[in-house]
């Protein structure tokens, strides 16, 4: 790719990295209740984690397949991306994992003892620690994706090539073509030989 499309590759990523800092910011902060509650809290985070899992797959392709390559010490770069991807997909697991540990409501198997509201603080009690835990490690991933993200702009912005110098000796010429304002040398005085006499 020409360099105007890695200029906006590295855009892109400070907007994803932006992306990873406000969802990291929203699971960080949740507040929620178990059950009901919680499903309908942690669900447009989920969604939200997946969207930016696939914008991060998106750029590592684009970067995959551009002028980036070939430029020197640039696949630290792209390993940082393909393992953002990872962890915003690990951020995406433990979302999945908080709905999954989240103590749900609703009739029992016939023949199954009632549920009481013992029972159901019990649940609720051994269900939160472990909520929580999925919801801390999703922060970290996406907090360590946002990092990523920056870290790889960064690497893109240093790997571009910047204008060259203009070379002393064009210079010189540029100084030797401009027109000359002082009066004319005038040649070396010497002295008059002795007269004869």
């Amino acid at each position: 790719m020409p360099a105007p499309d890695l200029n906006e590759q590295i855009q892109q990523l400070h907007s994803l990295a932006q992306g990873f800092e406000e969802l990291h910011d929203r699971v960080r902060d949740l507040s929620y209740s178990p059950g009901t509650n919680a499903l309908h809290q942690i669900t447009p985070l989920l969604l939200k984690a997946q969207e930016l899992t696939a914008t991060a797959l998106g750029h590592l392709t684009a970067l995959d397949n551009s002028a980036y390559t070939r430029l020197t010490g640039t696949r630290a770069g792209r390993e940082a991306l393909s393992a953002t991807v990872a962890g915003a997909s690990l951020a995406c697991t433990d979302l999945a994992e908080a709905i999954s540990a989240n103590p749900y409501e609703g009739a029992s198997f016939e023949g199954s003892p009632a549920g009481d509201a013992q029972v159901r603080a019990a649940r609720h009690a051994d269900a939160i620690p472990r909520m929580n835990g999925h919801l801390k490690d999703a922060a970290l991933q996406l907090d360590v994706g946002a990092t990523a993200c920056l870290y790889l702009a960064t690497s893109i912005t240093n790997s571009l090539p910047t204008a060259a110098p203009r070379p002393p000796q064009a210079a010189q010429q540029q100084v030797a073509t401009k027109p000359s304002t002082a009066r004319p040398a005038l040649p070396p005085v010497t002295a008059a030989p002795p007269r004869s006499r």
